[in-house]
């Protein structure tokens, strides 16, 4: 049961200038740029990889940044990827988008790949970023090469995992961003007073390798502040667009399609991955045994990336 709030829950201008003071060392380190799309709206990212490498655009999760980024940087810069890493609506640097969609979000890629001189790319989608790299390919196959989904969130109706907390935030934020709000700022108050990202996502079982601790850990905690940085409302949006219908079928993808899972997830199970693969035509399916949720991201962002610019077949 989700404990219920002693104070009522702040606006969301409260709630940024609180963040402000929280800038880690990563969020610091990260090279942050700005383009216009399409209505105006600033979107913000960061570049990762090789700069003269493919071009590859990483879809955050949920709630996250531009900063998750760095998870894969180095394996990216390895396997010729160049890395674009945008902000959502919302999140982090960019600017919010009231009523969003995934059409929306595929339009805003493709002002932003137009503003990079990019014509042709890949998306990589981790978690939460999954259904948003599928709605890419879904909405500009044209451009897209490939879709990867790591650790993706599935369509409606897919198996979930035993997070009580998402389960109410999702069903809440589906009738109305506002309703999700309380619960967002909720979860920002154990973001704000985390000492290590163990303190947000659980325990590791004493597995020190675990991509929960160490530099990826102080990396995803660093993200998940930076995605709560403007306020609540832009995390309940999020969830009401997951969670809500889906304004594409998966049925219809035609870009090559892999989709990355580990066997042991808690926090979106291996069926959801099942589901999406066995849709989608012709789609792969790759499981790594004894991983959970954020190891596939991490520890096989070779595998992700190299498959997203072709590198196994000498492309």
């Amino acid at each position: 049961m989700v404990p219920e709030p002693r104070e009522a829950a702040p606006t969301d201008e409260q709630d940024a200038r609180a963040s402000a003071g929280r800038e880690s060392t990563e969020r610091r380190a990260v090279e942050t740029h700005e383009v216009a799309v399409a209505d105006g709206r600033t979107l913000a990212y960061a570049a990762y990889g090789n700069p003269d490498g493919t071009p590859v655009v990483f879809c955050h999760g949920t709630p996250g940044s531009r900063v998750s980024g760095l998870l894969g940087a180095d394996a990216a810069g390895d396997v010729g990827a160049r890395v674009i890493a945008p902000d959502r609506p919302g999140f982090g640097a960019s600017d919010r988008q009231p009523g969003r969609t995934f059409a929306d979000w595929a339009s805003d890629v493709a002002s932003l790949t137009d503003k990079l001189g990019v014509d042709e790319y890949a998306v990589v989608g981790f978690s939460g970023g999954g259904p948003y790299a599928l709605a890419c390919a879904a909405h500009d196959p044209e451009r897209v090469s490939r879709c990867a989904v790591v650790s993706g969130v599935g369509p409606p109706g897919s198996e979930r995992g035993d997070l009580g907390f998402e389960r109410a935030l999702a069903a809440a934020s589906r009738v109305s961003p506002h309703l999700g709000r309380p619960l967002v700022w909720l979860m920002s108050r154990v973001v704000a007073g985390a000492d290590s990202f163990t303190d947000v996502a659980g325990e590791a079982d004493g597995d020190l390798a675990d991509p929960r601790r160490g530099e990826s850990g102080r990396v995803l905690l660093s993200d998940f502040r930076e995605g709560l940085s403007q306020g609540t409302t832009p995390l309940a949006t999020d969830y009401g667009v997951l969670y809500g219908a889906w304004d594409f079928d998966l049925a219809d993808l035609a870009v090559p399609t892999r989709v990355f899972h580990g066997a042991d997830d808690a926090n979106v199970p291996l069926a959801a991955a099942e589901r999406v693969a066995s849709t989608i035509p012709d789609a792969e399916l790759t499981v790594y045994e004894d991983a959970g949720h954020f190891r596939p991201v991490v520890e096989e962002a070779g595998d992700v990336f190299g498959w997203a610019v072709g590198a196994e077949e000498g492309e």
